[in-house]
C-alpha cells in the first residue's frame, strides 16, 4: 500500500510520535523538500514556524517558514531523501 504523502498533522493522531524533520526558509525550499519527501513515498504534515534567520548586520530577523513533520519511524527514509536531494540546511540536528 502507498504512503499517503502530504496529509493534515491532525492526521497523524493524538498518540502518534511526530517529528520535525526540515524547517525550509522559502517556498522553492519547500516545494523541494515535498518533492523529495513524495519521491521516497513518506507521509508528512507541513506546518508554517516562525524562525530567527541572520541579516547581513549580525542581527536576527523573524522569519516564518515550512516545517515538515512525520512519523518518527520515517526519520532516516527522510533525513536520506531530503539529502539526495541536496536539502541539508534545514534538516533536525539529530545528536
Amino acid at each position: 500500500m502507498a504512503a499517503m504523502a502530504r496529509q493534515r498533522m491532525e492526521q497523524f493522531g493524538e498518540e502518534t510520535e511526530v517529528v520535525r524533520v526540515y524547517l525550509a526558509a522559502s517556498l522553492d525550499e519547500a516545494h523541494q523538500a515535498e518533492a523529495a519527501l513524495d519521491g521516497a513515498g513518506l507521509t508528512y504534515a507541513v506546518e508554517v514556524e516562525a524562525f530567527l534567520a541572520s541579516t547581513i548586520l549580525g542581527s536576527n530577523s523573524p522569519r516564518q517558514g515550512a516545517g515538515f513533520w512525520l512519523l518518527e519511524a520515517d526519520l532516516d527514509a527522510a533525513c536520506a531523501a531530503l539529502t539526495g536531494a541536496r536539502l541539508v540546511r534545514g534538516l533536525i540536528d539529530r545528536r
